[in-house]
């Protein structure tokens, strides 16, 4: 549907079919001031670090286990990104992702 020529209760319904107002699967992030995917595209965020503050931020029962996956993600930046380990040991050469 198309929003230039809408009336104000299309435009309401139009906006309200958007991805971005909608989530599948849960309303773990619905209470958050922002989404998540928001954040991350605004800050131009790495897919690891997208996963971290996905993680982190929804209300999910089991939080341990978001929190033990955030830090996986973690150190799959430090080791992917930046080719060092969980405590900031240089690991070489072939431990950083590859830009083509």
């Amino acid at each position: 549907m198309s929003i230039d020529n809408a009336t104000p209760e299309e435009w309401d319904q139009a906006i309200d079919m958007l991805a971005i107002n909608n989530q599948v699967g849960g309303n773990h992030y619905k209470g958050n001031g922002i989404q998540p995917i928001e954040y991350i595209y605004a800050n131009g965020l790495s897919w690891s670090m997208g996963n971290v503050l996905k993680l982190i931020t929804r209300d999910k029962v089991d939080k341990i286990e978001d929190l033990l996956k955030a830090k996986h993600y973690i150190d799959l930046e430090l080791q992917l990104v930046h080719g060092v380990d969980g405590e900031g040991n240089k690991l070489g050469q072939y431990t950083k992702e590859v830009k083509v």
